[in-house]
């Protein structure tokens, strides 16, 4: 405000009643400091209990049947390592059920009835592309990255996964995670004949666990698990598949979800490929049938506070499904795909998919999982990493091109988590006092501030994100004088991620205030 306008007004006033001066200058003063206080008021955190970080938490599922050789390409490379991902499966996802280890590629033996319909669609058992265990070798002798292994129980026996291990083994890999296989529960024609019950599958991995830990006393191996129950075979699949294999030190859970912009859930009745699709009927909001203007209309509802609240209480729902999921206290859980699932949607690949992502990660942490991999490292719909221009055709409502090899909305995501993460050996969640609620459209509450630190020794690091409208000021409890430098990435939530082009990315040295700016994810360094 300018002063000296206010004092001339005063003046004014003052010069016509004494009296009207004196009310008018109290009421300034209380009005003032009211605001004051209502602007300076910081919000208190309180670091709750530690205990040890599962350093290898930030992983990627590899799907990368579309390159030939990858690890040859060192702008994958290069990109790849700037994700931070500390593990990625091999082969990656459903392909691996279908992988034929000794050519790097589809097994061209599995008839065409029992092949998963997209590889038959798009003639991928002809592919020439090739990715063998010598090539994976190129990427964890250059960059560090442990393969999370994925037999083949499905067209491959005992001996086929034995040997090329053994091969592995011998090319320097390190053999420390080995999944049985990969959401075998769905009932389509393959898994139907080889496991017609969850029984016969754990009697199996039981036999292979047994063999294979002999060769490699080191590794952990994970049977599948689910949370499905859709179908009498995949009812309590997970006790069933546990009665029969004891020699599991993992279960591993794959999460989709869509998006809930509109308020939409996830579909009831899921198909391979098709799991966090949202169910139209479900949706809160109704927009328009064409696409441009359905995008525009998204454009708007991310700027509606209870609309863009939608999103982040679907995603907690789906993550409610860890508190309910069996699983013996003493197993390791590994989420070896998980993402949100909107394909023509402004949210796909924009700064609100990182913001969405980041509860996952929350969500990960509070629940000790071990392993994750988000899904998928490269690809349109769901990739971390732009390969091409073309991540963005999706879009009609505006023209963007992505830049290629940089990073999406999931690959700056598990960019900054790994970034705080590195190094650290103990973790406690962060406790808000007093924080505000976003609401959704359901009356369902969602807190805007969440975080966590991180710590190794005297060093620590926290993470916090502010998903709210408004920018907000926290204070540790504690000595203030422990903070030095504040790395904040904010966005308008309908931005598309490029790297950061779209992204701002503000670096602040700290003395006594860390003020969080509004739809941000923050590193705090102490």
């Amino acid at each position: 405000m300018d002063l000296s306008y206010f004092f001339i007004s005063v003046l004014k006033i003052y010069k016509k009643s004494s009296k009207v001066f004196a009310f008018i200058f109290l009421a300034a003063i209380v009005c003032g400091c009211q605001t004051s206080k209502s602007k300076t008021t910081a919000i208190k955190v309180e670091v709750s209990t530690w205990k040890p970080v599962n350093t290898n938490l930030i992983g990627a599922n590899a799907n990368l049947i579309s390159f030939d050789a990858p690890w040859n390409n060192e702008d994958l490379l290069e990109v790849t390592n700037k994700t931070k991902i500390k593990t990625l499966r091999y082969p990656g996802g459903t392909i691996g059920n279908y992988w034929d280890w000794d050519i790097g590629a589809i097994d061209r033996n599995v008839a065409d009835s029992l092949m998963i319909k997209w590889v038959v669609a798009n003639d991928l058992t002809k592919s020439p592309e090739r990715y063998t265990l010598e090539n994976l070798a190129e990427l964890y002798n250059k960059t560090g990255i442990v393969p999370v292994f994925m037999l083949n129980m499905l067209s491959k026996d005992l001996e086929h996964s034995l040997r090329n291990l053994r091969k592995a083994k011998s090319l320097g890999i390190p053999i420390k995670f080995i999944e049985m296989g990969n959401e075998l529960y769905f009932n389509i024609p393959f898994p139907l004949l080889k496991y017609p019950t969850p029984e016969i599958y754990g009697e199996t991995c039981q036999l292979w666990i047994t063999v294979l830990k002999d060769e490699f006393p080191e590794a952990s191996f994970a049977v599948v698990g689910s949370y499905m129950e859709r179908h009498p075979r995949q009812v309590n699949w997970n006790q069933r598949v546990l009665s029969q294999c004891t020699n599991a030190d993992a279960i591993t859970i794959h999460f989709y979800s869509p998006s809930g912009l509109d308020g939409r859930l996830e579909r009831k009745r899921i198909k391979p490929g098709k799991e966090g699709l949202g169910s139209k009927q479900t949706a809160i909001r109704k927009g328009p049938k064409d696409l441009r203007e359905r995008q525009l209309w998204e454009t708007e509802l991310l700027q509606d506070k209870n609309a863009y609240a939608n999103m982040f209480t679907t995603a907690h729902l789906n993550l409610k499904k860890l508190n309910k999921l069996f699983k013996p206290e003493d197993m390791q859980l590994w989420v070896t795909e998980f993402n949100i699932r909107d394909d023509n949607s402004v949210v796909l690949h924009s700064w609100a998919q990182s913001l969405i992502l980041a509860e996952y990660y929350f969500e990960f942490l509070e629940n000790d999982v071990t392993l994750s991999h988000l899904h998928n490292l490269i690809g349109k719909l769901f990739g971390m990493i732009h390969t091409d221009t073309l991540s963005y055709d999706h879009l009609k409502s505006q023209n963007v091109q992505s830049v290629p090899y940089s990073l999406s909305a999931g690959g700056l995501t598990t960019k900054i988590f790994g970034e705080a993460m590195s190094g650290m050996q103990e973790m406690a969640p962060l406790d808000f006092k007093n924080v505000p609620s976003l609401i959704d459209d359901r009356d369902q509450q969602f807190d805007v501030l969440k975080g966590y630190v991180f710590k190794n020794g005297k060093q620590k690091t926290a993470i916090v994100v502010n998903y709210d409208f408004e920018k907000h000021e926290i204070q540790f409890n504690g000595n203030p004088e422990e903070y030095t430098t504040l790395y904040s990435y904010s966005s308008r939530p309908s931005n598309p991620v490029n790297g950061i082009k779209n992204v701002v990315l503000d670096t602040v040295t700290l003395s006594k205030e860390i003020v969080l700016p509004k739809h941000s994810i923050s590193i705090i360094q102490f």
